[in-house]
Order: C-alpha cells, then structure tokens, then sequence
C-alpha cells in the first residue's frame, strides 16, 4: 500500500512538472519514475504482466476506440492496414535479423520474439503526447487506428515466437493460419460483445446501471479472445468502435455525463500508473544484467532502437509512393510528404511491448527462457528511445514541417450547432401552428436559436459573433455569482450540502456549455 500511495504522489507531482514546463507527461513520468527507482530502499508495486494485459489494457483500448475519429479510420485504410499488418511483419523480421546477428548465442526463436515485441506502436503513449499537439485530425486518426490494430498483430506472432522457443513446434503456414484465425475470431467476438451491451443499454434506463454496462464492455470482450489465444486488443476495439455508433441514442443523458468524467479520470490514472512503473522498473532491469558489460548493453539497445526507428522511416516513406487518391495523405495522388514525415516520425511503444516482455515465460522445455532479462531490457531501451527521443521531438519536427490543424473538427462543430439550431428553430414553428405554448415562451427560445445560427452558419456573422460572445461572458459572470451565493447559503446553515451539491452541479453543467461552444464560436476575450 505504501508503494502505490508512493506511485500516485509521484504522478501527481510529475504530471505538475510536465503541465508547468510544457512537456508531454508521459515523457516526464518516465523520466520520473527512472528516477524513483534508483532511490534506495524505495518501497516498489509489483506489476504482473497478466495485469497489465488482462486488467489495464482493456479499458484503455476501449476508451480510445469509443472516442477515435472512427470516420477517419475509414478514409485512412490505405495507411492504417499497411502499417498495421506489413510494417509490423517487417519490423520484426528486421529486429530479429539485427538481434541474431550481434548478439553471441542468440538463436532465431528469442530474436523473433524481441522483434514481436517491438513492432508495433502504443496508441496509449501516442495520445497522451498528442493532446498538447496541433496537427490534422486525419494524421491522429491515421495514427490512432495504426496502433489500435497493430498491437493485435504483434501479440500473435509474439505468440507465435513464444511457441517456438519453448519447444512447440513451427510452421510459416501454421503462423500465418493462426493470424488470420485469430483476426476472424477476435471479430466475431467484439461484434457479439458490443450487441450485447448495445441490447442491453436499450432495455436498461437506469443511470447507475447503464453506467456500470459500459465499464464491463471492454473485459466481455477481452477476456474470452485473450483465453481462447484469438486477439483481446482486436476484440476490444471492434467492441468499442462499434458501440459508438449506439451509444448516443441508447445511453441516458445523465449516465453519459457520469461515464465521461469517470472513463477520463481512469484512462488518465492507467496511462500514468503504467509510465512510472515502466520507469521504476528500469533499475530492476538492470540488476539482472550483470553478465554483460555496459558497452555491450548500450550497444545491443542502442541498435535495435534504431532499427525500430529506421525501418519505420524507411516504410513509412516508400508507402507514400504508392498511388492512392481517395484518403487525406495523398492530394491529387501525390504524397503530402510533410504529413507522411509526422507518420514515420510517432513510432512511439508503450506500456504493452514491456508487458509482453515481461510475460515470456520463465521456463523452457530445454530449461530457463534463454536471453529473457537481455529481452526485457532491449524492450526497455526501445521504448525509452521512442517515447522521450522521438515524443520528445514531436512538437519540434511539426513546428519545423509547419504542419498546422486544419480545423476540421472546428468546421464540423460549426456545421452540427447550426444544423441543430436551425432543426431547433423549425421545431419552434411548428408548436407555435400547434399551440402547445404561449407565444412569448418559444419567442425567448428562438432568439436564442437565431443569435446560434446566425453565429455558427458557414460565413457567419461577425457581429453576431460577437454579441453572442458578449452573452456568453455575461453568462459566466451570473453563474459565478450564483455559485457564490449558493456556498454562502451552505455556510449559513440555511441549505444542506446535499441541495447546495444538487444545485451546483446545475451551475456546473452550465459553465460546462458555455466553454464548449464558447470553444468553437468567435469569444469576445479571446480577440482582445
């Protein structure tokens, strides 16, 4: 226990020290757990690979796929399958070739299974650096969807690896079998998984209830691929991309309001649990290598980082040859080469690649799992060069590229408030024909809705632009002043916390309104 309360001070510490010098967190929590680690007598949380795997990586995959630009994965197939499934293969044949060749004794078995564990990027670790970076949503969601498939490649031909060395035998047609059994199965059971709680949503009106049928989704559909040796990362990510497309019509209002902040403030703990921990166990690592020497250790993780690194780079641009003309990377059929550097350059791994590592078995049929803590370590070093180098560098190689957001979400925010508005508005027309309710009732609502559409339309007033802004600060002064008011009440004695915590979730539902389409209109203080 005092471990883990060690682990989140740390995060919460770090995390003030990444906001405040401006650095992704995940490269700060690395750094900060490494740190931690050589503490002496430092108190350490054990983390079995099988919790990682099983438990933290579920509701990680979960989240990002129910909250991906799903509408970009279909744009960025070209890309997103080529990276997924060639580049994968090809970085782990590649790692293997390198790893067999300097290291004395290796044998192609534990090569393979390094390779495998290297090969595929970690969406986790990428969108914890991409919050704070302003590039094109279609180049996040080419990312995004490369790393949410890829990890399932990866996993079953370390599988595969795994096998081999531990006496089974292997095929290159058995491999490529399981593969793609292993693709069709973990399908079918994300589809099923998702059906069921999409039913299950539609029978179940209950808030708590409905809340609870969305943090069990991504283990309904983990946990049977994972035990049936299909992919739990393929499963889990069909479940919840396809679950988005019910979930804003089967999910309550207030039950959504509750998931959100609840699924935001785990997917945060996990992520940054996951990078101290990746960090702490560094100096473990390194304990157990003490039949080698430090040059010797250097040079092997030195190596195969770059060849994660320059295989990538080398793919990614000679992809960008290939002819395609219906996704964002190619315009007119040419590259976009700026777009297609940023693609080469995140090959950031993460906490899943350590996890694999961590999970080779210990034992062989011939005796200990030969080279187990060199793989482990060579893992480490992948991710710590990926993660803190190339995530480090991230925001410099954009700046440099000058690649810039090309405000689509933004544009398609402003498409959705008019569109709503202007729904709103004929809705407004035809209660007034029905005489439903009095006159000067819905006149206060379509003001409203006029001054929105108006701002919100494509070449939208400026003017109402800014009386709209205008109406919008002058909101957040009444606001602050009732929650003042409502505070003083409470401390009076006058109201209970129960009314003053009821009332002043309605404030803050409000405020909450107000910085959302305040976000995407024209505010009066941000223009000064």
């Amino acid at each position: 226990m005092t471990a883990l309360i060690v682990v989140f001070i740390a995060i919460i510490v770090l995390v003030a020290i990444a906001n405040r010098i401006g650095v992704a967190y995940p490269i700060v929590l690395v750094l900060g757990g490494m740190a931690i680690g050589f503490i002496p007598h430092m108190p350490t949380v054990p983390l079995p690979p099988d919790l990682v795997l099983v438990v933290f990586l579920p509701p990680l995959l979960y989240w990002e796929s129910v909250t991906a630009p799903t509408s970009e994965f279909r744009e960025n197939a070209f890309w997103i399958f080529q990276m997924a499934f060639g580049l994968v293969i090809v970085t782990t044949i590649a790692v293997a070739a390198l790893a067999h060749a300097i290291v004395p004794g290796m044998s192609w078995g534990v090569a393979f299974v390094l390779g495998a564990i290297v090969s595929s990027t970690d969406e986790v670790a990428f969108t914890a650096i991409a919050d704070r970076l302003n590039v094109p949503r279609h180049l996040i969601g080419t990312i995004e969807g490369e790393s949410l498939v890829n990890d399932a490649t990866s996993l079953i031909l370390y599988g595969v690896g795994i096998a081999a060395v531990v006496g089974a035998s292997f095929s290159l047609l058995h491999a490529a079998e399981s593969l793609a059994l292993s693709i069709v199965e973990a399908l079918a059971i994300g589809l099923a998984a998702g059906g069921i709680a999409v039913m299950a949503w539609r029978a179940i009106k209950d808030d708590t209830v409905q809340a609870t049928i969305s943090v069990v989704i991504p283990f309904i559909a983990y946990l049977p691929a994972y035990y049936i040796g299909a992919s739990g990362v393929l499963a889990t990510v069909t479940a919840g991309i396809f679950v988005s497309r019910f979930t804003p019509t089967v999910i309550q209002p207030q039950a959504r309001e509750m998931l959100t902040g609840f699924w935001v403030t785990v997917v945060f703990l996990l992520n940054a649990f996951i990078f101290v921990q990746v960090g702490i166990s560094f100096h473990q690592i390194v304990l157990r290598l003490h039949d080698y020497s430090v040059a010797q250790l250097i040079f092997w993780g030195a190596a195969v980082a770059a060849a994660c690194i320059v295989v990538r780079l080398i793919w990614t641009f000679a992809q960008g040859f290939l002819p395609a003309t219906n996704e964002p990377e190619h315009v007119e059929g040419k590259a976009d080469w700026s777009h297609v550097a940023i693609l080469a350059w995140t090959g950031m791994r993460g906490g899943v690649s350590l996890a694999a590592a961590v999970a080779i078995p210990l034992e062989t049929t011939a005796g200990p799992f030969p080279f187990r803590d060199l793989v482990i370590f060579m893992t480490f070093v992948v991710l710590l060069a990926t993660l803190v180098v190339q995530g480090g560098m991230l925001p410099y190689v954009i700046k440099w590229l000058r690649v810039r957001d090309d405000d689509e979400t933004v544009n398609e925010e402003r498409l959705a408030l008019a569109a709503t508005a202007r729904a709103a508005i004929a809705r407004l027309d035809e209660l007034e024909r029905q005489g439903v309710f009095p006159h000067g009732i819905l006149e206060l609502h379509r003001r409203r809705l006029q001054a929105r559409l108006a701002e919100f339309s494509t070449g939208g007033d400026r003017g109402a632009a800014r009386v709209t802004a205008l109406f919008r600060d002058a909101q957040r002064e009444l606001i602050e002043t009732q929650r003042k008011e409502l505070i003083a009440l409470r401390q009076e004695g006058k109201i209970d916390n129960t009314v003053l915590r009821r009332l002043q979730r309605v404030l803050d539902l409000q405020t909450v309104e107000i910085q959302l389409i305040g976000e995407t209109g024209h505010s009066e203080l941000e223009e000064r």
